[in-house]
């Protein structure tokens, strides 16, 4: 090695001593900084005597600025409501609705459940033109021949049997243009409606004159309408509804312009004395279509509780 060369390594050599004291004392004498008087890097107060670097540990207090004071507020109970699921409503029938809105009213020794098939047996006899009521007179009758201006009577009873309030035993025709006021026509109304279960009152009085607010039909009376001077008929029918107006109905044969029909029709109205059929078969104007109750009525009603 040339003289030269070892004249650069010994310069190296010294370059090196020198940066490597300078590093020991930078280490051992910089002053540490005091994180918790909060002094910045260039505001030293305080230098500590050195320590164990191993077990140096740097312990900071954070003061906030200010101090929010939280509320502790109790949870909302949590209460269970089970969802109610409708029970399914049941559909109304037109006679439970005609009965909702007073159409039917149940008043009168029948039960509502008597009542309601009372009034949908005698929809079955409705026979609204002449050919349609000849048939059902057939049927009604038993009768080939039969004809829907006599009637009355079997129909009566036909109606009452079908809503079971009478025995299906009773054959409709043998109250074909029955009167009673002969003897044995008045035994066998009273072998069907007994005086131990049915009432039987008499009222002569003109049916248009009657006052049916203090003595109103019943559904279920069976009606026997006397002709008297003036009328050319008698007639029989069963009161089938009465509505909360104090109406009443019957489905039964009548004469129109087009002949008879069976139909249900109103027989009057408390509030209008010229409503209704009793009305029409006392008017003279209206005769020629038929003439009844100038010698009033006479009615057979269930008693109550049979």
């Amino acid at each position: 090695m040339r003289s030269k060369d070892l004249k650069y390594l010994g310069y190296g050599f010294g370059i090196g001593a020198l940066v490597a004291s300078l590093f020991f004392a930078g280490y051992f004498f910089i002053p540490q900084i005091n994180v918790s008087g909060g002094n910045s890097l260039f505001g030293v107060q305080n230098i500590p005597s050195p320590v164990n670097t191993q077990t140096l540990q740097f312990t900071s207090t954070l003061t906030s600025t200010s101090t929010a004071t939280a509320t502790i507020t109790a949870s909302p109970t949590l209460t269970f409501t089970p969802t109610l699921v409708p029970a399914p409503t049941a559909t109304l029938t037109v006679t439970e609705m005609m009965i909702a809105n007073g159409e039917i009213a149940i008043t009168g020794p029948l039960t509502r459940e008597q009542q309601i098939k009372l009034y949908e047996a005698s929809l079955f006899f409705i026979a609204p033109t002449y050919e349609l009521s000849k048939q059902m007179s057939v049927l009604i009758n038993n009768a080939r021949f039969s004809d829907p201006n006599t009637t009355c009577g079997p129909l009566s009873l036909a109606i009452l049997k079908r809503a079971g309030i009478l025995s299906e035993d009773l054959v409709a025709h043998s109250f074909f243009l029955i009167n009673p006021d002969l003897g044995k026509d008045r035994a066998v109304i009273a072998s069907v409606f007994p005086k131990e279960k049915y009432s039987d009152k008499r009222y002569k009085v003109r049916i248009d004159q009657f006052d049916w607010k203090t003595n109103p039909l019943a559904a279920g009376d069976f009606v026997y309408i006397y002709s008297g001077t003036g009328g050319n008929f008698e007639h029989m029918l069963i009161v089938n509804r009465v509505d909360s107006q104090g109406r009443a109905y019957s489905v039964t044969n009548y004469n129109t312009a087009q002949g008879f029909v069976i139909n249900e029709a109103l027989l009057y109205d408390p509030a209008d004395s010229n409503a209704g059929l009793f009305s029409l078969w006392t008017e003279k104007q209206f005769a020629k279509l038929g003439s009844t109750g100038y010698a009033g009525f006479e009615v057979w009603r269930l008693k109550e509780n049979q």
